[in-house]
C-alpha cells in the first residue's frame, strides 16, 4: 500500500516538526537533499552492469519508494512550520500580557457558546487600539462575557480589556487547546460595546438562525434532561447537560453518544445504508447515506468537529460497503491528511484521535468480527438466525470493533478505562437511530406544524428517556471504571504495534465468516416490540411525574444558592428561586414536572441576588410560569432586570410580595410571606400540620421583626439562610423554632468558605442536618400529619 505509507509519512512529519522546531526553509532544504540522493541512488543501480535488468528495475523502484518516504516526512514538517502564525505587531497575540487595557474591534466568527456562569465569544479581530488610535490587526480572540446577554454570529463588537496568553497547567494546557482553533489570545474580563452591521456570511447567518430555532423548539418539545441530550446528539450543543449526567456518560464509555462524533455518524450511516439499499441498490444506498450525512453536517453549522465527524463516518461507510480493507485505510489516511492540511494541529485534538481510531477499528474489524459472529450463531442454533445476527452485529460487534482501537487513547488522555462500556453500549445503541431520526423529525416538523411535531416528540421521547436512565443505571455499577493514573505514550505505541501486527498477520480471517440477510418476520417482531416499548416508557414517565398524593418540598442541588420546588397533591408546581446553574436546574425540573405540562403555576422570587436568579432568565421560556410572586429590589441584579423585562413582555402577571400575604394552594395548604424587604422575603410553607420555613431573602432587621422565630412558632423544616452564613443563622433561631430537619443548600468547595463553622457548631446539639453538597437533592414529603425525607445520595 504505497499511498498509505506516503500519507502516513507526511502526517508523521507534522508530528516531528511539532517536537523539533526548525524554520520551514530548513525542512525544505533537507527534503530536497534527500530527494536528490534518492534520484542519484536510482541512477547508480540502473546503470550497474552487474545486475540483470529485471532485478535492477525492481531494486530501483524499491529504493525510490523508500527514499520518497523520508522526503514526504520532511515535507510534512515544512508544511507544519509554514502554517505557524507570524506573531508581529499586526497580530492580536503580540499584545498579550501587557499591563494596560486595549480596545479590540472585531466580529463573531461563530454563534456564542452559552455556559452556566459565562458566555464565550470567538472574535475575528479587525483592529486594535493601544491608545494611539485603531491599527489594522488580525487573529482570533476568545472573550468571556457575562451570562444572559445574547449575541449573533457575524455581529460586530468593540471590547475593552487586557489580553492574556491562555494558561498552561500540569494536567491540561489551555494554550495548546485553543491553538488548535487558531486562538492565541483571550480576555477573561471585558467591556462590550455593540457596533452596527453584521459581517457574517449570508448563508451561514441563515443556517445559524435555523439552528437556533431548531434548538429552541427542541427545548419546547422535550423536557430536560432529554432536551439537552438531543441538543448534543442532533446539533452538537453539549453545554445543556448537567455535570453529573455528563460524567455518567463518560464513566460508562458512552460519551460518543452525546456529541456529533465520527463513531456515532458511522453507525447511523450504516443503518441508513441498510434502509436505502433495500429501497434502491447497494451503490445508491451508500450514495444517499453519504449525501444525507453531509447535508446534516451543513444544516447544523458545519463547524470543524461536525465536518470531521461527517468525513470519518463517510469513510467508515465507504470502507465497509466496498469490502476492501486496504482501500478503506487509504481513504481514512487521505481524510486525515486533508484535515491536517486544513489545520495541522488537529492531530493533537482528542476528538479527532478518537474519531480516527474508532473509524480505523470499523474498517479493520467490523467485517471479520461480524462474520465470526454469524458462524458461531449458526453452529449453535442450526437455523436461520439472520435477524438475530444482524441485530448483534450492528449493536454489539460494531461497538466492540470501534472501542478496541480507542482503548489506548481513552487510557492516555482520561487516565481511565470503562469496563462497563462493553455492556452499556449494546443496551443503548439499538435505540440511537430512533433517538436521532424520530426526534430530529419531530423538531423539523415543529417548524411547520408545531402540534404535529409535539405528537411525534411524544413518540420519540421514550427512546431518550431510556438512553439516559440506562446510562445512569450502569454508572452506578461498582468497579465499572478502572482509574489508571498517568499513562505513558509508550503504552499507546506498544498496544497499537501489537494490535496491528496481529491484524495484518492474520490474513485468512475473512475466509471464516459469511453474511446473511434479514427476514420479514424479524422486522414485524421488532416493530411490535418497539411499539410496546414506546407505550411502556410513556406510561412509566407520565406516572413517575403525575404525583403520589403527597405534598412535596424538594430542595434542588444547584450549588450555593436556593431552588425549592413545591408540588401539591392536586398537581400544582411552585418554584422558589433557581440558583445560578442553568443545566442543573433544567435537569432537576425536567425530571419532576409532568410530562405533558411543563409549566409552573407560580414562580416565587424570594431573593433578587444574582447567584439566586442567574439560571432563570434562560429557563422561563422552557418552563413558563403562569403567575409570579416577586419580593426584593428589581435593580439588585442583572438577572432580576432581565426577568422583570421578560414578564412584562410576555404579559405574565406579577404580584409584589408583602408581609402577611398568603398564596392559597388548596386542601389546607398555603405559602405565606412572613417578612419582605429590599433583599427578598422569608417564606413559610404549610400543609396541614407540616410547616417549613425558607428565609431565602433575609434582609436587615427581619430577624428582629420575627423575634428570631418566636413570631412564627415551631417548624418541621428550616432552610439555612445564605448557605450557612453566620450573621443570618443565629443560634437563637434554631432554639426558638426547634426544627426536626435543617437543610443546607451549598455547593461543594464553596469559594466563600460556607457554611460557617460556628453555624455547624450550633447545629451539633440534636438537630438533623442534610446538605445538598453531600446528599444531592433533598425531598421532604408529607400527608399533613407525618413527614418523610428522601435524598439523592446516601441515607
Amino acid at each position: 500500500m504505497p499511498l498509505l505509507w506516503i500519507l502516513l509519512a507526511f502526517l508523521l512529519g507534522i508530528i516531528l516538526a511539532h517536537a523539533a522546531s526548525l524554520p520551514a526553509w530548513v525542512w525544505l532544504f533537507i527534503a530536497a537533499l534527500v530527494f536528490a540522493l534518492s534520484l542519484f541512488f536510482r541512477h547508480l543501480i540502473t546503470r550497474n552492469p552487474n545486475y540483470e535488468s529485471r532485478i535492477a528495475n525492481s531494486a530501483s523502484q524499491l529504493s525510490t519508494f523508500y527514499f520518497l518516504l523520508p522526503t514526504f516526512l520532511l515535507l510534512g514538517s515544512a508544511y507544519y512550520q509554514f502554517c505557524q502564525p507570524n506573531i508581529d505587531a499586526f497580530h492580536v497575540a503580540f499584545y498579550n500580557d501587557r499591563a494596560y487595557d486595549v480596545l479590540i474591534t472585531g466580529a463573531l466568527t461563530e454563534p456564542p457558546d452559552y455556559r452556566d456562569r459565562y458566555t464565550n465569544l470567538r472574535i475575528e479581530v479587525e483592529a486594535i487600539d493601544t491608545g494611539s488610535g485603531d491599527m489594522p490587526a488580525s487573529g482570533l480572540l476568545l472573550v468571556r462575557v457575562p451570562i444572559n446577554e445574547t449575541y449573533e454570529y457575524g455581529e460586530r463588537i468593540r471590547l475593552r480589556g487586557q489580553l492574556k496568553t491562555p494558561p498552561t497547567g500540569e494536567d491540561f494546557s489551555y494554550r495548546d487547546y485553543l491553538a488548535r482553533f487558531g486562538i492565541h489570545s483571550y480576555m477573561t474580563k471585558s467591556e462590550v460595546t455593540r457596533l452596527p452591521g453584521n459581517s457574517g456570511n449570508f448563508i451561514y447567518v441563515q443556517i445559524f438562525k435555523l439552528k437556533t430555532k431548531l434548538l429552541e423548539n427542541t427545548y419546547r418539545l422535550f423536557p430536560d434532561p432529554e432536551a439537552s441530550l438531543l441538543a448534543g446528539i442532533l446539533f452538537g450543543v453539549q453545554t445543556g447537560l448537567s455535570e453529573k449526567l455528563q460524567q455518567a456518560y463518560k464513566d460508562t464509555g458512552t460519551a460518543h453518544i452525546i456529541a456529533i462524533s465520527g463513531f456515532n455518524i458511522a453507525i447511523i450511516a450504516g443503518i441508513f445504508f441498510s434502509i436505502f439499499k433495500n429501497l434502491t441498490n447497494e451503490r445508491m444506498g451508500a450514495v444517499i447515506a453519504v449525501v444525507g450525512i453531509f447535508f446534516y453536517a451543513f444544516l447544523v453549522g458545519g463547524d470543524a468537529a461536525v465536518m470531521r465527524a461527517a468525513f470519518m463516518g463517510s469513510v467508515s461507510l465507504f470502507a465497509r460497503q466496498l469490502g476492501r480493507r486496504n482501500m478503506g485505510m487509504n481513504a481514512l489516511m487521505a481524510v486525515a491528511l486533508l484535515m491536517a492540511l486544513i489545520n495541522p494541529l488537529v492531530l493533537w485534538d482528542v476528538s479527532f484521535q478518537l474519531s480516527f481510531f474508532a473509524t480505523l477499528g470499523l474498517i479493520l474489524y467490523s467485517e471479520p468480527f461480524s462474520n465470526f459472529t454469524n458462524r458461531i450463531i449458526e453452529k449453535i442454533t442450526k437455523e436461520d438466525t439472520s435477524a438475530i445476527t444482524r441485530i448483534i452485529n450492528e449493536n454489539v460487534i460494531l461497538t466492540f470493533a470501534a472501542q478496541l482501537t480507542t482503548i489506548p487513547i481513552m487510557a492516555y488522555h482520561f487516565n481511565r478505562i470503562s469496563l462497563v462500556s462493553l455492556i452499556a453500549n449494546p443496551f443503548i445503541l439499538p435505540v440511537q437511530p430512533a433517538v436521532m431520526i424520530v426526534s430530529g423529525l419531530a423538531v423539523l416538523v415543529s417548524l411547520i406544524i408545531y402540534p404535529l411535531g409535539q405528537l411525534i416528540a411524544w413518540i420519540a421521547l421514550p427512546f431518550s428517556i431510556y438512553s439516559i436512565r440506562v446510562v445512569e443505571l450502569f454508572a452506578l455499577m461498582p468497579n465499572g471504571v478502572i482509574v489508571l493514573g498517568d499513562s505513558s505514550i509508550l503504552f499507546v505505541l506498544v498496544f497499537y504495534a501489537a494490535l496491528l501486527t496481529v491484524t495484518f498477520g492474520w490474513s485468512d480471517i475473512r475466509d471464516w465468516f459469511q453474511r446473511t440477510a434479514g427476514s420479514l418476520r424479524a422486522v414485524a417482531l421488532t416493530s411490535t416490540f418497539i411499539l410496546l416499548f414506546i407505550c411502556m416508557i410513556l406510561v412509566w414517565r407520565a406516572s413517575a411525574t403525575a404525583g403520589d398524593g403527597q405534598f412535596h418540598v424538594t430542595f434542588l442541588d444547584v450549588g450555593s444558592a436556593d431552588a425549592v420546588l413545591i408540588q401539591t397533591p392536586e398537581g400544582r408546581n411552585i418554584l422558589i428561586n433557581g440558583g445560578a446553574s442553568v443545566t442543573e436546574l433544567s435537569d432537576e425540573l425536567g425530571r419532576r414536572l409532568p410530562l405533558f405540562s411543563r409549566k409552573l403555576d407560580w414562580l416565587i422570587i424570594a431573593s433578587t441576588q444574582e447567584n439566586q436568579l442567574a439560571a432563570l432568565p434562560r429557563l422561563v421560556e422552557i418552563y413558563p410560569p403562569e403567575n409570579v410572586l416577586w419580593s426584593g429590589n428589581v435593580q439588585a441584579s442583572f438577572s432580576a432586570q432581565l426577568l422583570d423585562e421578560y414578564f412584562a413582555k410576555e404579559n405574565i402577571p406579577v404580584t409584589r410580595a408583602e408581609a402577611g400575604q398568603r398564596l392559597e394552594l388548596g386542601e389546607n395548604s398555603f405559602i405565606e410571606i412572613q417578612a419582605a424587604g429590599p433583599r427578598g422575603s422569608v417564606v413559610l410553607i404549610q400543609y396541614g400540620n407540616f410547616r417549613a420555613l425558607l428565609p431565602v431573602g433575609l434582609s436587615e432587621g427581619m430577624l428582629e421583626a420575627l423575634e428570631y422565630g418566636n413570631a412564627i412558632g415551631k417548624v418541621d423544616v428550616l432552610l439555612l439562610s445564605e448557605s450557612g452564613y453566620a450573621p443570618t443563622n443565629p443560634p437563637d433561631l434554631f432554639e426558638n423554632m426547634t426544627p426536626q430537619l435543617v437543610v443546607l443548600s451549598v455547593g461543594a468547595g464553596d469559594p466563600n468558605g460556607l457554611p460557617a463553622q460556628e453555624v455547624l457548631d450550633s447545629l451539633g446539639g440534636g438537630y438533623s442536618l442534610l446538605r445538598t453538597d453531600r446528599s444531592g437533592w433533598i425531598d421532604v414529603s408529607s400527608d399533613g400529619v407525618e413527614m418523610r425525607v428522601s435524598v439523592e445520595r446516601g441515607e
